[in-house]
C-alpha cells in the first residue's frame, strides 16, 4: 500500500506521466488510497476531478462535466465544444487530473474521448492526466487497446495483506491498546477468514471488539466462534 501510494504521488508530482493505473480486488484499499492521495495533492498545481460511477459516464458526458469545470459554455456541435476544451486546458493554470473510479465498467467511446483530450497537444506536454483506478480485469480491457496500454507507463497494482502483516495493520487502524488484546493465534483466524483483504479483515476486527468483554485478552476461541456466527462475504 505504502510503495504504490509513494509511486502515484511521485507520477503526480513529475507530471510526466499522462496515464496512471491502479487496479485491486474489492476491499484491498483502492479508495482509501485515491483519499490520501487526494489530500497529499497540491491544489495550486492540480485540479482534480473524480468520477465514481464509471459505467454511466458517455463521452459527450464527460465533456460537458470537463467544460463545466472550467467554465466553459457549450458550443454548438460537440466537436466544436472538444476543440474549444483543447484550446482552454492549454491556457488553464494547473494541470487538470481525470480520476475515474471503476473504470473496469468505463465505456470504450468514454475512454477513447479522455484518450484524445489527454493527447491533443500535439507539442507532446498533456494539461490533462488520466488515473484509471478499478478490479483486475481493466487490465485486461486496456491490454485489448495495444496503442494506449503502451502509454501507460505506470501501473500499480494492490493486493491483500500478508500474514506478517496484520500486528501493524491492527495497530495501524485500531491503536496499541487494541492491538494488545489479541493473540497471533486470534489474528491467524482473522487473516484466514478475510483472506488478506483489508476490507473484510477491519469490519470482522470490529465486529469482535463489539461484542468481546471489555477489557482483557480476547481468546481465540471466542474469535472463532464469533467468525463462524458473522458471514464475513
Amino acid at each position: 500500500y505504502l510503495r504504490v501510494l509513494k509511486n502515484l504521488e511521485r507520477g503526480l508530482e513529475h507530471g510526466e506521466d499522462t496515464y496512471l493505473l491502479l487496479t485491486g480486488d474489492t476491499g484491498t484499499g483502492k479508495t482509501a488510497l485515491l483519499r490520501q492521495l487526494t489530500q497529499a495533492l497540491d491544489r495550486y498545481r492540480y485540479r482534480p476531478l473524480y468520477f465514481s460511477h464509471a459505467r454511466q459516464l458517455g463521452a459527450t458526458g464527460l465533456v460537458r462535466v470537463i467544460a463545466r469545470a472550467l467554465r466553459l459554455s457549450p458550443r454548438r456541435s460537440h466537436p466544436e465544444t472538444v476543440q474549444a476544451l483543447v484550446t482552454q486546458l492549454q491556457e488553464e493554470p494547473s494541470e487538470l487530473w481525470l480520476w475515474f473510479d471503476e473504470a473496469h465498467d468505463l465505456p470504450d467511446d468514454t475512454l477513447a474521448e479522455a484518450r484524445a483530450l489527454a493527447e491533443a497537444d500535439l507539442g507532446g506536454h498533456s494539461r490533462l492526466h488520466i488515473l484509471l483506478t478499478g478490479l483486475p480485469p481493466l487490465r485486461d480491457k486496456l491490454q485489448a487497446m495495444p496503442p494506449l496500454w503502451r502509454r501507460i507507463v505506470l501501473r500499480e497494482e494492490l493486493t491483500g495483506l500478508t500474514r506478517d502483516e496484520i500486528p501493524a495493520f491492527v495497530l495501524h487502524h485500531l491503536g496499541q491498546a487494541t492491538r494488545d488484546r489479541f493473540c497471533d493465534q486470534g489474528l491467524a483466524l482473522l487473516f484466514e477468514r478475510g483472506r488478506g483483504i483489508p476490507g473484510l479483515i477491519l469490519p470482522a476486527l470490529r465486529a469482535t471488539l463489539r461484542h468481546a468483554p471489555a477489557k482483557g485478552k480476547i481468546a481465540p476461541t471466542f474469535i472463532e466462534d464469533l467468525l463462524g456466527r458473522w458471514d464475513l462475504a
